[in-house]
């Protein structure tokens, strides 16, 4: 996508108009993948894309079988990816802030508003 995009252009209002966002949802306890998904990114693309690092993991009751995954995302590691990508020099990118893993930041799924094709 980079290759075939381009770099990223935004228009007068800030609107990214053309370019690649990546957007990264951090998984409870696997911090150092996140760093090497960080590390590719970066390393192969510089500033010609933006990262998007995501906190919003929400554990459901259907992955209360996998314990791993049964909790929440560590605020603690969260903040410790961040600053590892700004310390690696990653310049274009975006965080979360606030409590964006709560239920209450799950659509219902329930097809309302959906076109079939």
């Amino acid at each position: 996508m980079v290759r075939q995009v381009g770099s990223p252009q935004f228009d007068a209002d800030g609107i990214l108009q053309k370019g690649v966002i990546v957007r990264h949802l951090m998984l409870p306890g696997l911090l150092f993948d996140s760093q090497k998904v960080i590390d590719y990114l970066y390393t192969t693309y510089g500033h010609t894309l933006y990262i998007s690092l995501m906190n919003q993991y929400t554990p459901l009751a259907h992955v209360a079988k996998y314990p791993e995954l049964n909790r929440p995302l560590s605020q603690v590691h969260y903040d410790y990816l961040v600053d590892y990508a700004v310390e690696l020099g990653v310049e274009n990118g975006f965080i979360q802030e606030g409590e964006t893993n709560k239920e209450s930041f799950i659509p219902p799924f329930n097809e309302e508003g959906v076109e079939p094709f």
